[in-house]
């Protein structure tokens, strides 16, 4: 009896060990993020994914969602490489001398749904990637785009250039600066996170952002007037990176698992979120009773000249760093082209 009861504690304090050692990871990420996890983008596209990774990988791999970003949006880049945490997101944009070879994806006109513009992005990238890795230090596991941006302003109506004159536009990268200045504007560089404290306190008087920023980041109020440019005033495609060294150190099964729901498959996925949250902040405008128009004829042919003039300067710089830059602006327009024929 006593032999009995030993051996059926021995085999209860074996079950509950192989239990605790089946729910505890192998490997915990930290993951720091710039935004609110409530935000949208945080739920629509970045959780998503994290909840992808820890499904394939059987929950030997989850994530410490970090309650405060260890770094700025510029320099999340240099704190993932670093160690300052594990994973992290940015914007090629807000560092354009690093990722100059990536601005492609900033161009104006090339897309009105994110989730085509952002797999061929991605198609891109591993053209690009063939050549040089521009990504050194880090594991890049998906790149994505925001989708259209649109010119939004608080008091009025932005119908022709000579509208914009004057106007001082919060802008998060170098192509959205160069329209806003090239049509007499005062361009304000600054992250996307300050938007509200630079509207609210009339610091600016407009600015660039896809529909989705209007309710997540509570200006839906305070720019009451958007004019939408077929195709994008411009466009921004963020990076999804993990630590090289946390990546190296991972078991090749976890590699493989995590890939199966990153690079092509992140990027679809991702851009289908940004078109879903899109929606929701072109319908909250809409629902506030804010002023949405189409850019007239004369604007969107301003903005063409403008966009000549950025691709060749892109081309220009590609081809310094050893980048084919006329077949990389070929291949990503033709790209987002068979991917938006076959999402139809």
């Amino acid at each position: 009896m006593r032999r009995s009861g030993l051996t059926g504690l021995l085999t209860l304090a074996v079950a509950t060990l192989l239990a605790t050692g089946a729910a505890r990871a192998d490997t915990t990420l930290n993951y720091s993020l710039w935004i609110p996890w409530t935000h949208p983008v945080a739920v629509y596209v970045y959780i998503p994914w994290i909840e992808a990774v820890e499904k394939a990988t059987a929950g030997r791999v989850k994530f410490n969602r970090l309650p405060k970003a260890v770094a700025s949006p510029p320099a999340h880049f240099d704190a993932i490489r670093n160690g300052q945490a594990d994973v992290g997101f940015s914007v090629y944009g807000y560092s354009p001398k690093r990722f100059g070879a990536y601005l492609f994806g900033e161009l104006p006109l090339i897309g009105d749904r994110a989730e085509p513009v952002s797999v061929a992005a991605w198609r891109t990238h591993e053209r690009i990637a063939k050549v040089k890795d521009f990504h050194e230090g880090v594991k890049l596991l998906g790149l994505n785009s925001h989708g259209p941006g649109v010119l939004h302003h608080r008091t009025k109506n932005i119908d022709s250039i000579d509208d914009l004159k004057g106007s001082k536009i919060r802008v998060g990268g170098p192509i959205p600066k160069a329209i806003v200045e090239a049509w007499g504007g005062v361009a304000i560089a600054q992250p996307a996170p300050k938007s509200y404290e630079l509207l609210s306190t009339g610091v600016i008087d407009g600015i660039t952002f896809p529909y989705e920023s209007l309710p997540s980041f509570n200006i839906t109020k305070l720019v009451t007037h958007s004019t939408y440019f077929p195709g994008g005033l411009y466009t921004s495609t963020h990076y999804l990176i993990m630590n090289q060294s946390k990546w190296d150190a991972l078991p090749a099964a976890d590699k493989a698992a995590i890939e199966s729901v990153s690079n092509e498959a992140f990027a679809r996925q991702a851009g289908k979120g940004w078109d879903t949250i899109n929606d929701m902040g072109l319908a909250a405008a809409k629902a506030n009773g804010n002023k949405i128009t189409t850019a007239p004829p004369a604007m969107v042919a301003e903005l063409k000249k403008l966009n000549a003039k950025f691709e060749a300067e892109y081309i220009k710089d590609a081809n310094e760093a050893g980048i084919d830059g006329a077949g990389t602006v070929k291949f990503f327009r033709e790209e987002i082209a068979r991917q938006a024929g076959q999402a139809k």
